[in-house]
């Protein structure tokens, strides 16, 4: 039996109402009909406020034909104004809350990862209102079926994942934003107060099942629950990337996590003899860096910086975090052990050498990198990837005041002769300035 989406709703409605339901759901097709599609407008508040969890964990068997509806009521296009699926956004915000607490009731996995994506690319085209959906379900959503979801099914939220953090970066509303940290018995593992990428941190807490790790070098051994966890996330990371996804806006507190991740996966590659694991690490070490990273040439931006509080303000980041943070970066990448494997190695290498860019970028107008302190902490981070600063393009992503400050005001001799090398526009500048004219 095939339903135009008004009748469907209608039906659903009276469904959810407790009347008697006639409908074998079982057999039903629901289909758009632009003749009459408008017409579900006028359920809409009815229809939002059915869906909440006891309503569609009693009538679970309504779960499929939900989904179809929502299917076709997100992804339904407006030729005007904010599109008809933006009339929706707070039902589709209803019923992923309510699977997210519920979805083993519910079922239907497949379909609700489906109405999940279109949900997500609607938000970044619709750009509501913080309440008129839950981040917490969202993120909650991908902790729970994450191993379930098909990477297209994740991908708008993957990239809309910064700007959810953005939204809810300040006041109480932090609060509901995901934390994740790794720390040793030396730290205190407290959580940041810097928002982190909900995108990023929705990946590892449903590939590893928490958001916090204490460890000490013993766990990366194989048999160790920590190191057995690395090879969850490192296979979770290597499907996602390997379906063309990207995580964009990772700031530098989300770049943090991945250099320790980095740093513990070799740890763990170097301490088991199984080439098929250290092939899954490798994966996984290619894949979160392909993930969290920029294109190797694309030019930095302010807006868009890793040295902001968020990817969406042009403002650099002031937290008296931020030292302490860069201290533990530098130190994760000397302490990360060389595993001889080429692809762990090079995608180390381009780690660092983009920290080292992206913090080199706003290093002459952040008090953090412009000060004696900041200075030596920026040519630690350039020592970690000296050998991805020596050709031209390693440089392509700063522009020439940037590449002028570091000739002249860095400190850096061995960063300064690299550029002056590769960079013959820069000789006259840099000459003038050091005979102080």
């Amino acid at each position: 039996m095939k339903l135009n989406n008004n009748e469907a709703m209608k039906r659903l409605v009276e469904a959810y109402s407790g009347r008697e339901d006639r409908t074998d759901w079982s057999n039903v097709v629901i289909e758009p009909d632009p003749a009459t599609d408008a017409n579900c407008i006028s359920y809409g508040s009815t229809f939002e406020r059915l869906l909440t969890t006891k309503n569609l964990c009693d009538k679970a068997h309504l779960t499929k034909p939900l989904c179809a509806l929502l299917k076709n009521l997100l992804a339904a296009p407006g030729e005007k104004g904010p599109g008809f699926g933006n009339f929706f956004v707070k039902a589709g915000a209803r019923f992923i809350s309510a699977y997210a607490e519920r979805g083993e009731t519910l079922g239907s996995s497949a379909d609700a990862s489906e109405v999940f994506s279109l949900f997500n690319a609607l938000l970044s085209k619709h750009d509501p209102s913080i309440g008129d959906y839950n981040v917490k379900a969202v993120t909650d959503f991908v902790r729970g079926y994450l191993d379930e979801m098909k990477p297209e099914d994740l991908r708008s939220f993957l990239s809309y994942g910064s700007m959810l953090t953005h939204k809810h970066q300040e006041d109480e509303h932090q609060e509901s934003l995901k934390k994740f940290v790794i720390y040793d018995r030396t730290q205190d593992g407290e959580f940041p107060t810097l928002p982190m990428n909900q995108a990023l941190l929705s990946v590892y807490i449903g590939a590893l099942g928490r958001a916090a790790y204490c460890i000490e070098d013993v766990d990366h051994l194989p048999e160790q629950p920590f190191a057995q966890s690395l090879l969850r996330l490192s296979d979770e990371l290597h499907r996602i990337s390997d379906a063309g996804c990207h995580i964009p806006g990772c700031q530098l507190v989300d770049l943090h996590l991945v250099s320790q991740t980095i740093t513990a996966i070799s740890k763990a590659y170097s301490h088991t003899d199984d080439s098929a694991v250290r092939r899954r690490y490798e994966q996984g070490v290619s894949a979160l860096v392909a993930l969290t990273l920029k294109e190797p040439t694309s030019k930095l931006t302010h807006l868009g910086s890793v040295y902001a509080a968020t990817a969406h303000t042009k403002k650099a980041l002031v937290s008296n975090e931020t030292p302490a943070m860069i201290d533990r970066m530098i130190e994760a990448a000397q302490n990360r052990p060389a595993t001889g494997s080429p692809v762990i190695e090079s995608c180390a290498l381009r780690f660092n050498r983009q920290v080292y860019l992206e913090l080199a970028f706003r290093a002459s107008k952040a008090d953090d990198l412009n000060s004696v302190e900041g200075k030596g902490r920026l040519q630690a981070l350039a020592d970690v990837a000296r050998d991805g600063l020596r050709s031209r393009d390693d440089f392509s992503p700063l522009g020439k005041g940037q590449k002028l400050w570091l000739t002249m005001h860095s400190d850096d001799e061995r960063t300064k002769m690299s550029l002056l090398e590769t960079h013959p526009e820069l000789h006259k500048t840099t000459f003038v300035h050091d005979l102080g004219v």
